[in-house]
């Protein structure tokens, strides 16, 4: 694999299928971009990365997309991940939800608390996940407010988790 084949790969799979559909022969060659990236990095596969999480977890596969992510500055990756969190796609908006969590800045807060809206607990729990990396007072008054609302009672757990170490730092 090189650099080109990697990108094309990319670039035809924005994002990649559902797992009710993905196959075999597919994931394996994203996983092989992912392996490729891992020790070629390169800044021209963030966008297409962050990009590329179909409906589903990619067979185990989306979650190490991470690894790659973090071998890039924040400069490079923030606009990015700004940018898929906002994304049309559930899945995208899930996974960067995720990686966000690696990137704590503060440019991260409002496209964090957008998706605290989602009817998707699993997005919201990872939009929590990632504020409490965030090193923001501010953050405090909002977590709180979202406890007004929220009634997933995993992510009103996580929530009180978050509150309790900042109240005891």
């Amino acid at each position: 694999m090189d650099l080109n084949e990697a990108i094309e790969f990319l670039r035809n799979n924005q994002p990649l299928v559902d797992d009710s559909v993905l196959e075999d022969e597919t994931i394996k060659k994203y996983d092989e971009v992912r392996k490729f990236f891992l020790s070629n990095p390169d800044p021209s596969c963030v966008p297409l990365l962050l990009n590329s999480f179909g409906n589903g977890d990619g067979f185990g596969v989306y979650q190490l997309i991470e690894d790659v992510i973090v071998k890039f500055d924040n400069e490079l990756v923030l606009p990015h991940l700004i940018n898929a969190l906002d994304s049309e796609h559930k899945s995208v908006r899930y996974w960067n939800a995720q990686i966000a969590s690696s990137f704590p800045d503060t440019i991260l807060i409002e496209p964090l608390i957008k998706l605290l809206e989602e009817k998707d607990s699993d997005i919201r729990y990872a939009s929590i996940t990632a504020l409490s990396q965030i090193d923001e007072e501010s953050i405090i008054e909002k977590m709180k407010d979202i406890l007004k609302k929220e009634d997933d009672k995993d992510i009103i757990e996580l929530i009180h988790e978050h509150l309790e170490v900042e109240n005891d730092e």
